[in-house]
């Protein structure tokens, strides 16, 4: 004969189940938190030490985020700093910044934070991903294409040229180019803003419309 559990144990082991989630819930919650912010960190850090070589060295300089066409695991994911410079269209109609120097090997936002675009958060203007030109570059040994934010030797950003610039970071997976929101708040996607400022290049984090 044997015996099952009684009424009481699986109340019991139910009740600690739910005490464990309790306590759990808010360590994933937080870490999400940390992984945003240290994205946001990661961002402004790099956006600040481009304006600072372009200045000291008379150089136009870029920070280039990874392209939606690169692969899954690194589109929208990767960072990097390069000198580049202005290539005009032969035929007269526009151009492409090059990349003349890599200064920075390329640096991951943390945990499955991405660069978000606007269409996946639903965010009321276009982000950095919309606005900004692209230029090849080399990533892991692939030719890849770079969304480029350059900053003058006067340290003011010329490209992109108009608009408010802003960075949109979010908790996301990426397949075949297109970017699935894994954080939501309600029916929202959670993410969060950096707006840049044009003449000086700091970005600050404002609230979600």
């Amino acid at each position: 004969f044997t015996r099952g559990f009684s009424l009481m144990e699986l109340l019991v082991v139910i009740v600690i189940t739910m005490i464990l989630l309790i306590a759990v819930v808010p360590i994933f919650m937080k870490s999400d938190q940390r992984a945003r912010q240290s994205a946001s960190d990661l961002v402004a850090g790099h956006l600040q030490r481009v304006r600072s070589h372009a200045i000291a060295t008379g150089t136009s300089t870029a920070m280039i985020i990874s392209d939606y066409s690169a692969s899954n695991t690194i589109a929208g994911k990767m960072i990097g700093i390069a000198e580049v410079n202005w290539v005009a269209n032969p035929n007269g109609n526009g151009g492409m910044y090059e990349v003349t120097k890599v200064l920075q090997r390329w640096e991951a936002l943390p945990g499955k934070i991405l660069v978000m675009p606007q269409s996946t958060t639903a965010h009321p203007r276009p982000s950095i991903m919309e606005q900004a030109l692209r230029s090849s570059v080399i990533l892991s040994g692939n030719t890849i294409t770079g969304v480029v934010i350059v900053f003058s030797p006067l340290g003011q950003i010329v490209s992109p040229n108009a608009g408010t610039m802003e960075i949109l970071l979010g908790q996301g997976t990426m397949d075949s180019g297109t970017i699935t929101a894994t954080e939501k708040s309600g029916n929202r996607v959670s993410y969060d803003i950096l707006q840049i400022n044009r003449l000086t290049g700091r970005a600050r984090q404002i609230e979600p419309l």
